[in-house]
């Protein structure tokens, strides 16, 4: 993408006023490390919004509010109790991207690689937009298409609410690379819920090997009830990802990614139910 201006606005009401007048000649930027994969036609004009008080982290009422400016760098070394998004982001690229790399960015335009998506699609996360009006956005419909559809007149994207993780849920995240800098070939989220010792709830969901990062409720389904095993877990996950379609990414097959799908799928929700009993997390 190519710009011809460029502006630093002081103020949200500075940045969306900007962006409503330029129109479709206006992009907001803040890390711009995907930039480059971006089309160059027309030019447009950068909208800094780095300076508006939309980065840092806060936490209240069982969740964490992000702001979308908060560069990933500030994900990874956050810490609290019920906190996992230190997960995703110690796996997005190098940590110099990381230090200028935003959450709002890895969302607001998302590519098939996109870290992000399928963590907040597993942990049921909701998206702030603010237009003439602010929306809360839940997860599954922030990604049901391209987010953009949904940043129009000036409309941005300002936070993302993660609930924190409570007693008796885990977490799982893992993404399969060739090299750490490069994209990925899978990328795979879970939560999971355990009720009398058995999963109740199962949220899980991928991206890269099938193409926009999406919930598979097809074994969400197929979870719920079941016991904690490990091998029952594969199990599962082997037989009803066997019957997807997976798309290989980085020089691989598709065959290759459907057997890579099985694994990583199995490796994440093993993850969140040792979580879930109290295990911690790698």
């Amino acid at each position: 993408m190519k710009f011809r201006d460029f502006l630093i606005p002081t103020s949200l009401d500075e940045a969306r006023r900007a962006l409503r007048e330029l129109g479709d000649g206006g992009f907001p930027v803040a890390g711009g490390t995907a930039l480059h994969f971006l089309p160059d036609q027309p030019e447009k004009t950068a909208v800094d919004i780095t300076r508006i008080g939309l980065d840092g982290i806060s936490a209240g009422g069982g969740a964490f509010r992000v702001g979308a400016a908060t560069p990933v760098a500030g994900l990874q070394s956050y810490r609290a109790k019920g906190w996992v998004l230190d997960r995703v982001a110690r796996s997005l690229a190098t940590q110099q991207i990381r230090n200028v790399s935003t959450i709002g960015g890895n969302i607001v335009r998302v590519f098939p690689w996109a870290d992000f998506p399928a963590a907040l699609l597993a942990l049921d996360a909701v998206m702030t937009v603010l237009g003439d009006v602010e929306a809360d956005v839940r997860a599954d419909e922030y990604f049901k298409s391209q987010p953009s559809r949904l940043f129009k007149g000036g409309a941005m994207l300002t936070a993302v609410t993660v609930p924190a993780l409570r007693e008796g849920a885990g977490f799982g995240y893992h993404k399969e690379t060739v090299t750490a800098a490069r994209f990925s070939m899978m990328t795979a989220a879970a939560g999971v819920t355990l009720a009398g010792g058995r999963i109740g709830e199962a949220r899980l969901a991928a991206g890269a090997a099938v193409g926009f990062p999406r919930r598979l409720p097809e074994i969400e389904e197929k979870l719920r009830g079941a016991g904690p095993s490990d091998e029952e877990i594969r199990t599962i996950v082997a037989d009803a990802a066997g019957g997807m379609s997976w798309k290989g990414k980085e020089g691989m097959s598709d065959a290759y990614a459907a057997q890579l799908a099985k694994v990583v799928l199995g490796d994440v929700l093993v993850q969140a139910v040792r979580q879930a009993q109290g295990e911690g997390h790698a």
